[in-house]
Formats: structure tokens, C-alpha cells, sequence
């Protein structure tokens, strides 16, 4: 109820300067046999029209904007909730590091919480996976030989690229154009979701091998194109059409980089994060690749 009631005033704030400008247009004292409405400037009416849109655009954004905090404060409440019921045993407090701060924030333990996943197929929209004969099409195998399990990369002109750097939270082995992409969603993570990024942990990256169930073509893990993320250590379950909510929070962060989510695989894989198609073709424009 609170959720429309500010969308109510919000949508009342940005529509005054709209009914200004149609009280405007009508002149003072006019009768009912005043100028028809018909006799309205072409100018007028077009410049009328793009207001209503912008302030539909506006409408929109902010119901986005109210959406994810009510989202958030739900579940900052639960915390909360959870916090103040009694306990049977009194716990110790878990040690801290010299110099650590109390955090106040109820979701700092509610990152690795299990939760569904809304309209996951189209977690990716705009962006396009880069397929495995996308993949060996571009850059040829990572090795002649694959098998199911991990082996050392043989490909030269991909192994040129290959480094093991941080790219803050955690370490990874991948191509350098992807650790630097790594490097700003990171930052980002970092700036706008601190607490997060603490609890932020890696369950892999390069590994040379065939997909499951494939006798020819390699993952994008082969091609150190991909990173799986957990949330304390905490691994996220295969194909249930749930994740954890910090890897919801942290799909935003890659999305807007150009990284492909695992989440709107068929086969649901959310803590799997790979580059797209579109990103890979810019880093070979610019001749990264």
C-alpha cells in the first residue's frame, strides 16, 4: 500500500508542470463557445505529446526504483525478525578483525539466502550467449584433444592472452580483456554493494574441457571466458530455478558490462557468469582478441 501511495504523489509531482502547460492554453474568462479544440497549435499538441511520454518513462523508473527497495526492505524486515526472536542457547559473537565496525545493514547475512528467480529467461535481454561454434568458429579449440576433465589450454593465440590476476574479491585465470571487464563490474560491486563484495568468493574460471554431455565442443570456461561466484562459500544448487540473493544483486552489475548469467540457461546455473557474443566482437574491433 505504501509502494503505491508514493507512486501516487510521484506520479502527481511530475504531471504539474504537463497540467500548467494545458491550463496555459486556455485564455481567461473564455466561453463554452470559446476556440474548439480542434483550432489547438500543431506545436502545442506535439510538444504535449512528448511531455506525456517523458513522464510516462519517468512513472516507469520510478516504479522500478520503488520495486527493488520494497524488495530489499522485505527482506531487511525479515532479517530484522529473525534477529529479535528469542534464541534457546546464548551464541557467542563471531570474531571480528582489529579495526572492523559493526554493520547494521540486516542483509550483510542474508546474501547467500535461497530465493526464487523472477522471469529468469530473460535475465539476459539484449545480450546474446556466444555459442560453442560461435566460440571454436572464432578462436579455433583451446586444445586439440579435450576430455571431461580439466587439462592445460595448447591453443597459442589464446594462451597469449591467458593471465591469473585479482580482480578484487577474488582470483582468477582467464583472457586479459575479460579480467579487466571483471575488474569494473568488481568495482562497482565494491562501491555500491560493499557488503556484498566481502562475502564475494570464486568456485572457478579456466578449465580446459568438453561440456557435459559433448563429444566436440568446449565451455566457455575452456575459453577463460567465464567465472562461477559463490556467496561465503556457499554453492548454489544445479537446475532448481533458485539462487542466492546476492547473485541476484550481482546480475545487474554484469549485465551492464556485457556478461552473459547463467540463470536463463535452460538449464538454470546461476552462480556461472560468461561474456557475450556482443562483448567478445567489441574486444575484437578494438583488437584485444
Amino acid at each position: 500500500m505504501i509502494k503505491w501511495i508514493g507512486l501516487f504523489f510521484a506520479l502527481v509531482v511530475l504531471s504539474a508542470p504537463l497540467i500548467w502547460q494545458i491550463a496555459r492554453t486556455a485564455e481567461p474568462g473564455a466561453t463554452a463557445t470559446a476556440t474548439p479544440p480542434a483550432t489547438v497549435d500543431a506545436n502545442t499538441v506535439a510538444a504535449l505529446g512528448a511531455e506525456i511520454e517523458a513522464l510516462k518513462q519517468d512513472v516507469q523508473a520510478l516504479r522500478s526504483r520503488v520495486d527493488g527497495l520494497d524488495s530489499r526492505t522485505a527482506i531487511g524486515l525479515s532479517a530484522a525478525s529473525q534477529a529479535r526472536a528469542p534464541r534457546s542457547q546464548p551464541q557467542a559473537a563471531p570474531p571480528s578483525r582489529s579495526g572492523d565496525t559493526p554493520q547494521a545493514d540486516g542483509l550483510r547475512n542474508s546474501f547467500d539466502q535461497i530465493v526464487l528467480i523472477g522471469d529468469r529467461r530473460n535475465a539476459n535481454e539484449g545480450l546474446t550467449v556466444a555459442s560453442p561454434s560461435f566460440l571454436r568458429n572464432t578462436f579455433g579449440l583451446p586444445r586439440p584433444d579435450l576430455t571431461q576433465k580439466c587439462q592445460p589450454m595448447s591453443n597459442p593465440r589464446l594462451r597469449a592472452l591467458l593471465s591469473t590476476e585479482d580482480v578484487g574479491p577474488i582470483r582468477v585465470r582467464m583472457l586479459k580483456p575479460a579480467i579487466a571487464s571483471l575488474r569494473k563490474v568488481f568495482a562497482e560491486v565494491q562501491a555500491f554493494e560493499p557488503e556484498l563484495y566481502d562475502r564475494l568468493a570464486s568456485s572457478g574460471s579456466l578449465c580446459v574441457r568438453l561440456i557435459r554431455g559433448s563429444s566436440s565442443f568446449a565451455s566457455a570456461h575452456a575459453y577463460g571466458l567465464a567465472v562461477d561466484i559463490n556467496i561465503g562459500g556457499a554453492l548454489d544448487n544445479f537446475a532448481d530455478g533458485k539462487t542466492q540473493l546476492g547473485l541476484i544483486l550481482m546480475a545487474d552489475f554484469f549485465h551492464s558490462e556485457g556478461w552473459i548469467w547463467g540463470a536463463g540457461f535452460g538449464r538454470e546455473d546461476s552462480m556461472h557468469f560468461e561474456v557475450s557474443r556482443e562483448k567478445i566482437q567489441e574486444w575484437r574491433e578494438l583488437g584485444l582478441l
